[in-house]
């Protein structure tokens, strides 16, 4: 394993591919980014049927771009296979605390970040010497279809992980759980002029699980983390979820 620099293959495909038969372009979730000041792309997948609803597909599989803070999945996962980070511990349940990560990641060191980030193929670029910000940097990318493809691993237990290591993580990210449905993601946004920004995760309806992605730019300087899940439930929610009908 090379440690100064390492090239990373994108060949974490998505296990269900988009074809033809099985996604349906949605044009009222553009609608619902356009009235935010909003542009991007949204996948959802019911994981019963394997049937995606899309909007904006292109960019869906091929617009690669710096994973943020959803990266820290990844140190978390480390962090707790490790017994760095404990069940109860609440700081962890904020994958959007940088100086926390930043500070987990020097612990768990370069190599043993690098070989995970091979082990599951994830995205593709060289990762920068910056080891503070290289998931912010635009040295590593990924594409919302490999961000779904990553939840859904997870969702099973499927990572490079012990499958308790797993389960603890997906109570962390775990949002809202009531007699309706369970709504768990991660969600970040850049702090730079760029406004970028994303959502990951999945909600769960009388005992299926749907997996989505959004991933957006915004046209305004607002405060886009609670814009984000202000969003996805107005396109949740168009699309019939939140209501335990599902």
């Amino acid at each position: 394993m090379r440690c100064a620099t390492v090239v990373l293959i994108g060949l974490f495909a998505f296990i269900s591919a988009c074809t033809p038969n099985n996604v349906q372009n949605d044009a009222s979730i553009g609608k619902i980014l356009d009235s935010a000041g909003m542009y991007g792309s949204f996948a959802l997948l019911d994981n019963g049927t394997e049937q995606f609803v899309i909007h904006n597909l292109a960019a869906y599989k091929d617009s690669a771009v710096a994973p943020l803070n959803t990266f820290f999945l990844i140190p978390t996962l480390l962090g707790v296979e490790r017994g760095m980070i404990s069940q109860d511990t609440q700081t962890w349940k904020n994958l959007d605390s940088t100086v926390v990560y930043q500070k987990l990641i020097q612990e768990i060191g370069r190599t043993a970040i690098l070989k995970v980030i091979d082990s599951l193929r994830y995205g593709k670029g060289i990762v920068s010497a910056d080891m503070t910000q290289f998931w912010s940097d635009n040295s590593l990318k990924i594409t919302p279809d490999e961000q779904l493809g990553l939840i859904k691993r997870l969702y099973f237990n499927q990572l490079y992980f012990q499958k308790r290591s797993q389960e603890i993580v997906k109570k962390m990210i775990l949002k809202e759980d009531n007699a309706s449905y369970k709504l768990s993601y991660i969600s970040t946004t850049s702090s730079n002029a760029n406004r970028q920004s994303w959502v990951l995760g999945y909600i769960e309806e009388n005992k299926h699980v749907y997996f989505f992605v959004l991933s957006t730019k915004s046209l305004k300087a607002e405060d886009l983390p609670n814009k984000n899940i202000e969003v996805l439930k107005q396109i949740l929610l168009q699309q019939g979820f939140l209501k335990g009908r599902r």
